[in-house]
């Protein structure tokens, strides 16, 4: 009976991880930034950026990098990192995703002056296809949510641990 949960949770696992690699494959990112020394850096070590909400299936990041480089997750369970260069203008920092489709996908932000606190600029930004950011919505690098409360309680577990026995014949035939 827990085979069948292990074996789903298995072949998801393996969709999943199958549609990440596929999805990096088919998308050339550029991977030297042109024009940058390391004084031309925003940031001189990594900053991630929380979202004040808990995103899909844990905490939602951005990430500010060196050479003016960031990644952005909508959570754990997503299977999309968004990865690109950022551009300062005043306290607008926008982040021009170049990782995950043939067409730039552009999010803005206002940073505080402290670069501790991000906040959502709707308008001009891409939509997610996990999260719906409303304007103003604030990121910190204070924040940390405990999302042991989102995942599964002992009675579903217990539910789980009573399913049927679902063999490798089963789901794909049998072996030739």
């Amino acid at each position: 009976m827990k085979k069948k949960a292990v074996i789903i949770a298995l072949l998801g696992g393996a969709m999943l991880l199958s549609a990440c690699r596929i999805n990096a494959a088919n998308h050339e990112v550029e991977t030297t930034p042109t024009g940058f020394s390391s004084e031309d850096s925003y940031v001189s070590e990594p900053v991630t950026f929380v979202w004040e909400k808990v995103g899909f299936g844990g905490d939602f990041v951005v990430t500010l990098e060196p050479f003016n480089m960031f990644q952005m997750c909508e959570g754990p369970l997503s299977s999309t990192v968004y990865r690109g260069y950022f551009h300062v203008d005043g306290d607008v920092v926008t982040l021009r995703d170049s990782a995950t489709s043939a067409e730039y996908k552009d999010f803005l932000f206002r940073i505080n002056d402290d670069k501790t606190e991000l906040t959502f600029i709707a308008d001009g930004s891409d939509e997610l296809p996990f999260s719906r950011l409303e304007d103003g919505a604030f990121f910190s690098t204070e924040i940390h949510h405990d999302v042991s409360e989102y995942w599964e309680s002992e009675p579903a577990q217990a539910a789980a641990s009573e399913m049927d026995y679902v063999s490798y014949e089963d789901v794909f035939g049998e072996v030739e």
